[in-house]
């Protein structure tokens, strides 16, 4: 806490929350709102001394929630992502931004030491790391068992260790590592779709398993808000496949709910599959033509599908119901750049920042218009904005990597990587870049040890590395 102003605003905030637990939640989620509060005002730039308040208080909340299953029906105390909006009169698009901002400030998941219910804190499964792998795993009797199949992986002996893992069937407890352990020995053959599949059947067992899955028996499955409660649990954990399957048990009741649409077209964008997202959002817009989220999400699925004249007029109709949203004007403005016209995304940009100005985002927005317009005097004339702002905030110092990056000033490039994994250490993508920095410094044994790191993180880095090299040939 570092002056008056930003204290009476932390009174304020505590206020804030503790009225909504108050009268909606309970002395359980007000403790532990006022503790988040508290601990966000020992930061050295604390967050909430900038912006509404409201937003922040709702964040708080919807960020507890998240990790506690608030907005799982089947819990008590028990509340929704708009009940908490309505209550603050906040925009839940604006909020779960910033809830996931608090989250990721303090790490904040599911079964959190500090931040977990007493409930939840009893629920919690005791894990491992897999030192092989790297991946989180329930403690296991088969420990013994995955290192023999790593070591003959590792010795060449593809064969002989697929052939091991074969032998754990669909109903045997261990199912899931299994499929993670096949998935790393083909991808080694380069079958990266079938890897890519066996990957995410191996997460969304997991999830379903130890991150919070409720017994099928307990689900009430005629009850379409409670379905929708679930979906919306395993969306936040990023489970689309399961998230999408409770979606879809909710519109088999309700196939007119316009929110449960959105939401279905949210997951499948999640999955990549764009083309499914515009036809699933198309029928919620068809219900709801007044919803600017509707609009502004199908221009976003527009633009990663390369359809630029049908996304701009997604995105004009969007500000033409909500002109006073900052995140859709910085959507049209990535919609710009992907488009190469850095001008009109620049002016975007300069609208969402006049809308929301102490949000670092439009700014570094602005940042990658001018980078990509190699205009590199703007673009840190607006990245000492944005630090101005929070120079410790992930996405500046990764911007500035990038900006140092296309300057040619690897090793100043290489300061930024590592100060974004002091904050981020488990992101291999951090780990990756760094490494090219190496590389382009002809320090191949240092390139190799950041890969290695990267790849000990998450094996599937190997997916996001052509994305890498197509940045890196850009900034040459």
């Amino acid at each position: 806490m570092n002056d008056e102003k930003t204290k009476i605003r932390q009174e304020q905030l505590i206020e804030l929350v503790s009225t909504f637990c108050d009268d909606k939640l309970d002395d359980e989620y007000k403790h532990l709102s006022i503790k988040l509060v508290e601990k966000m005002g020992r930061k050295h730039d604390v967050p909430f001394k900038r912006g509404k308040l409201d937003i922040w208080a709702s964040a708080v909340i919807y960020a507890l929630g998240q990790i506690n299953f608030l907005f799982d029906a089947s819990f008590e105390p028990h509340s929704t992502p708009d009940e908490i909006c309505d209550y603050f009169g906040t925009k839940k698009s604006t909020v779960s931004d910033k809830a996931r901002k608090i989250r990721d400030m303090f790490n904040l998941t599911h079964f959190d030491k500090e931040f977990s219910t007493a409930y939840i804190k009893g629920e919690a499964p005791v894990f491992e790391v897999d030192e092989k792998s790297g991946m989180i795993m329930p403690h296991s009797a088969m420990d013994d068992f995955f290192d023999d199949v790593y070591n003959l992986f590792a010795d060449g002996r593809t064969d002989e260790a697929m052939a091991k893992l074969d032998t754990i069937d669909e109903d045997d407890p261990e199912y899931a590592r299994a499929l993670f352990y096949k998935s790393i020995l083909v991808s080694s053959t380069g079958d990266y779709d079938t890897s890519n599949d066996l990957f995410s059947q191996s997460l969304a067992i997991e999830l379903g398993e130890y991150m919070g899955g409720i017994p099928d028996e307990e689900i009430d499955y005629g009850n379409p808000g409670e379905l929708f409660a679930m979906g919306i649990l395993y969306y936040n954990e990023g489970d689309f496949i399961e998230a999408l399957e409770f979606f879809d048990h909710s519109l088999d009741l309700e196939p007119n709910d316009d929110e449960v649409i959105y939401y279905k077209s949210l997951a499948l964008a999640g999955m990549g599959e764009f083309k499914k997202a515009v036809k699933t959002i198309d029928k919620a817009i068809k219900i709801n033509p007044d919803d600017d989220r509707f609009w502004n999400d199908k221009g976003n699925f527009l633009t990663r599908l390369h359809h630029v004249d049908k996304a701009l007029k997604c995105f004009n109709k969007a500000i033409e119901l909500n002109p006073e949203d900052s995140v859709i004007w910085a959507n049209k403005g990535f919609f710009y750049i992907e488009n190469e016209k850095y001008d009109e995304a620049l002016k975007c940009y300069d609208k969402a920042q006049e809308l929301s100005p102490d949000d670092i985002h439009p700014i570094i927005g602005k940042v990658n218009a001018c980078i990509a317009k190699e205009d590199f005097n703007t673009a840190q004339k607006y990245l000492d904005e944005a630090a101005a702002i929070d120079d410790e905030d992930v996405e500046y110092l990764s911007t500035a990597a990038q900006l140092e990056m296309n300057k040619h000033n690897y090793e100043k490039a290489i300061e930024y990587w590592d100060k974004c994994i002091e904050i981020e250490d488990d992101n291999p993508l951090y780990w990756v870049y760094k490494g090219f920095m190496y590389g382009m410094m002809d320090e191949e044994d240092k390139l190799d040890e950041c890969l290695e790191k990267a790849i000990e993180i998450d094996p599937m880095i190997m997916f996001a590395l052509e994305e890498v090299m197509d940045d890196m040939d850009s900034g040459r």
